[in-house]
């Protein structure tokens, strides 16, 4: 039996068989190409590389033109989007396909998708999904769909007037300058120089596992950030087991150089002199690798429990030190810069509120000078 909407089948002798058009009889009737893999993962992805080799013309109008929303999703992620982005995108791409679009809208035939179709299907998914998660949805179906059209797959775009919900940002978890305190003291204690240098850098959970000591440059007390940790698929499908993986800053803009202060660095030195380097990891893991960021994460959680810290992530450190920053006058576009922003605007967005104790103190100074 074969995978819903595909022609992918598990035979008898345990492997998987996929089949594609490779053309039309001279009545109309499609022929028919086979090939065969241990896995379904495999042979899925093969087929569509294969396609890609195959309808580099106008074959693809035929193919695709005439086929479901899922075969056209798939060939326009794999042949077209794939080689344009990064691992990890392309596996938030697949797993919004899979969880959110296929199950819905998988086996329409692309020529009969309508705009209504599409609105049904967000209405449905509203009442399950939060609303920043429904725009990635329609955003990627949206570009998709006006690649076909683009191409001439389709004659029109049904995606049109679709109605999402907006998108409110909830205002970020930032520790208090009190809750900091109580904090930095227990790390202290625990030696915990890493959740530190978060503190006062900025630092992604990603880009702090991936720190080498080739990164941390004491003479000039600068932090140069090349590199982020993250776990992706084994495979090609992210429905398989993950591993830890290093590789480049989440965008050209994340690459930065950060400014080490005097104590930060202090901290640092001693902790070069008296640690393991061999791995080259300021944090190093397991077989060689740099610590998981799970495994940061989980240590984090359980220092704040000692001092009853409640909902503090990795993130909270980096929220707080930008908080921090701007409550000292640094100028937005600075600290964009710092944190490795992409634009300004995304900073005043995150970072636009003041907190309750710069309101407080605003609020007596206004009461004294009336």
């Amino acid at each position: 039996m074969s995978r819903k909407g595909e022609n992918i089948y598990l035979r008898k002798d345990g492997r998987w068989e996929g089949r594609y058009i490779k053309g039309r009889k001279p009545d109309g009737k499609a022929k028919f190409g086979s090939i065969y893999g241990k896995s379904y993962s495999d042979v899925k992805i093969r087929l569509v590389h294969i396609k890609s080799e195959l309808y580099q013309d106008d074959t693809s109008l035929v193919i695709y033109g005439n086929g479901t929303l899922h075969d056209w999703l798939e060939y326009w992620l794999e042949a077209i989007v794939r080689q344009n982005i990064k691992d990890s995108t392309y596996f938030s791409y697949r797993r919004i396909l899979e969880t959110h679009i296929y199950p819905y809208l998988g086996e329409k035939n692309i020529q009969k998708l309508s705009c209504e179709n599409i609105q049904q299907t967000v209405d449905v998914l509203m009442k399950g999904i939060s609303a920043g998660t429904l725009n990635n949805v329609c955003r990627l179906l949206k570009s998709a769909l006006c690649t076909a059209f683009e191409r001439g797959v389709i004659k029109m775009n049904p995606y049109h007037s679709i109605k999402k919900p907006k998108v409110h940002r909830a205002r970020p978890r930032v520790l208090t300058r009190n809750e900091q305190e109580i904090l930095e003291r227990m790390l202290r204690q625990e030696n915990s120089f890493e959740y530190l240098l978060c503190l006062y850098t900025g630092l992604r959970v990603g880009e702090l596992s991936a720190l080498r000591w080739e990164d941390v440059d004491l003479k000039n007390n600068i932090l140069h950030i090349n590199r982020t940790a993250q776990r992706l698929a084994s495979g090609k499908m992210q429905s398989e087991k993950t591993r830890l993986t290093v590789g480049t800053p989440k965008s050209a803009s994340s690459a930065r150089q950060i400014p080490l202060p005097a104590f930060i660095a202090n901290i640092l030195r001693e902790q070069k002199t008296n640690k393991e380097t061999g791995t080259g990891f300021l944090l190093p893991g397991k077989n060689g690798l740099c610590r998981d960021p799970r495994s940061i994460q989980h240590k984090l959680n359980t220092i704040c429990t000692k001092v009853g810290l409640d909902d503090v992530h990795m993130h909270t450190l980096r929220h707080t030190f930008a908080t921090r920053c701007l409550e000292n006058g640094v100028r937005y576009d600075i600290l964009s810069d710092l944190l490795g922003h992409s634009s300004v605007r995304i900073t005043l967005d995150y970072y636009v509120h003041c907190s309750m104790q710069d309101k407080r103190e605003s609020m007596e100074k206004f009461v004294m000078a009336a």
